[in-house]
């Protein structure tokens, strides 16, 4: 037989139900009810007193602590929103609602843990959601509480997911809007059902007579329809009350005349049919539905444990996609480093080889130079003062204007776009004779008018030009006479 144990801790007791489920059936095996001290409340509770309360109710009870255990957080340390999605998948939904919800919970960003409670299609892809939040701290507390009284929590959740379960296990359709309220002592749950889905959910504490708590529960259940039903609030269906019977008994007269609708007292004991009177404790309704939570595999109950360790997986394993990339970064930047270092050798190599061969050369040309300091400007000055004289003889010769100068107009005038090769170049000291090869006539006289504006050229003239029709080419000769008289 499998066990399950659901444990509340409220304000006045501890509360424990420990269930059996064999072949489809559950069975009410134990349920105990553990008074704390007057005037104590729970998430105040010191971890040695949260240590021997519940070990005196396990004890007592004959609780089997080594069940899966299912347990709420405290009161008001849960809150819940709703948001809306046209993501289908649940479990892309749970790696954005952190991000996504940031700014709604009362909860620093890096101590909130947030999980899906219940879904609720809308029109078209859009999805309603209702999340619950509870802190990393209060729920590491918690834990450790339960930790030291020998208890390991299965799962840790909210009280109102126990109403949750507690309203399937009744069997009482609630397609149409409903509302299931549970009021104890020192706190009081109103949830808003549709198409047996949790819409929203309000948490409060009432700690005024009875005569005043009908009033104060109209208000705040117009508030939470006011929040499932942003567009209109449609009539009730009915209200599912369960908790302390007097009260329960006292809202189930009152309550049908305010929203019209019916109301049923949520008996969920009856579908045990080993459970006994003493077990059937109006408000042991929250720990029964722990336990049933827990012990239905298939619940896909809110579970800030399992959710908070996900967050901690998926932490871990950005942390450890970042050592892999940033290792694989290191080990791409050493091997650029490497290579980098075997190019610089062998650049420098290089040089040392351009180096040796620029000396043996500059010592071949002018081996009168004994002083060898810097061989490239060394030989960049005699190339410069070889050239000065060259020029000084060269326009003796032709009038002032060097063949360099010459060959430098030619090839800055006949450009590749003239579609003209020049073949041959032969100069004189009174002119220049300028063979070549054209596509056309036309291209001969673009040449010839593009020499003349050449001030040094006293004159540029064709002096032969035919046409090749194997080729379909224009061979050519051109006379240009420099500046000599």
């Amino acid at each position: 037989m499998k066990r399950s144990v659901g444990i509340d801790i409220n304000s006045n007791c501890v509360r424990i139900v420990q269930l059996s489920c064999g072949r489809g059936r559950y069975f009410l095996e134990r349920s105990y009810i553990h008074q704390l001290p007057e005037g104590t409340f729970a998430n105040n509770i010191s971890a040695e007193n949260i240590k021997t309360a519940i070990r005196n109710a396990i004890t007592k009870g004959n609780i089997d602590a080594k069940s899966p255990v299912t347990v709420a957080m405290p009161f008001g340390k849960v809150f819940f929103r709703n948001f809306r999605t046209d993501i289908s998948n649940d479990s892309q939904v749970r790696q954005i609602l952190k991000f996504e919800m940031e700014d709604d919970f009362p909860i620093p960003f890096e101590d909130l843990v947030v999980d899906i409670c219940s879904c609720r299609q809308l029109e078209g892809q859009e999805r309603n959601i209702l999340v619950g939040a509870v802190s990393r701290s209060a729920l590491q507390e918690m834990t450790g509480k339960m930790q030291t009284a020998g208890i390991h929590c299965a799962i840790v959740t909210a009280d109102v997911c126990s109403l949750q379960t507690i309203t399937k296990l009744s069997r009482i359709d609630c397609n149409a809007p409903s509302l299931v309220v549970y009021t104890g002592v020192g706190r009081t749950i109103i949830t808003v059902f549709e198409k047996n889905n949790l819409i929203a959910v309000r948490c409060i504490s009432i700690n005024e007579t009875t005569d005043n708590v009908t009033s104060q529960l109209r208000q705040e259940i117009g508030l939470t329809l006011r929040v499932a039903f942003t567009a209109g609030i449609p009539e009730l269906s009915k209200i599912l009350l369960c908790g302390c019977e007097s009260t329960v008994n006292t809202l189930f007269e009152e309550l049908p005349k305010v929203f019209n609708c019916e109301a049923v007292i949520l008996n969920p004991f009856a579908q045990f049919k080993n459970s006994s009177r003493s077990q059937a404790d109006g408000e042991l309704v929250i720990a029964l539905g722990l336990a049933l939570a827990g012990a239905d595999v298939k619940s896909n109950v809110l579970n800030f444990s399992a959710a908070d360790k996900a967050a901690a997986e998926r932490t871990a394993k950005t942390r450890k996609n970042a050592l892999v990339l940033g290792f694989l970064l290191f080990v791409l930047a050493a091997l650029a480093m490497v290579n980098l270092f075997v190019r610089l050798n062998i650049l420098e190599n290089q040089n040392r080889q351009i180096n040796e061969q620029l000396r043996d050369v500059f010592t071949q040309n002018f081996p009168e130079e004994k002083n060898i300091v810097n061989e490239s400007a060394q030989m960049a000055e005699k190339y410069n003062l070889l050239k000065e004289q060259y020029n000084v003889l060269a326009s003796e010769v032709l009038n002032k204007i060097s063949p360099l100068s010459v060959l430098q107009h030619i090839s800055e005038k006949i450009t590749p776009a003239m579609n003209v090769s020049v073949s041959g170049i032969s100069m004189t000291a009174e002119q220049v004779l300028l063979s070549g090869i054209a596509d056309s006539s036309d291209a001969v006289d673009n040449v010839v008018e593009t020499l003349k504006q050449v001030p040094e050229f006293r004159s540029v003239e064709i002096r032969n030009v035919d046409w090749d029709p194997v080729n379909n080419k224009w061979p050519f000769t051109v006379l240009i006479k420099t500046g000599l008289n």
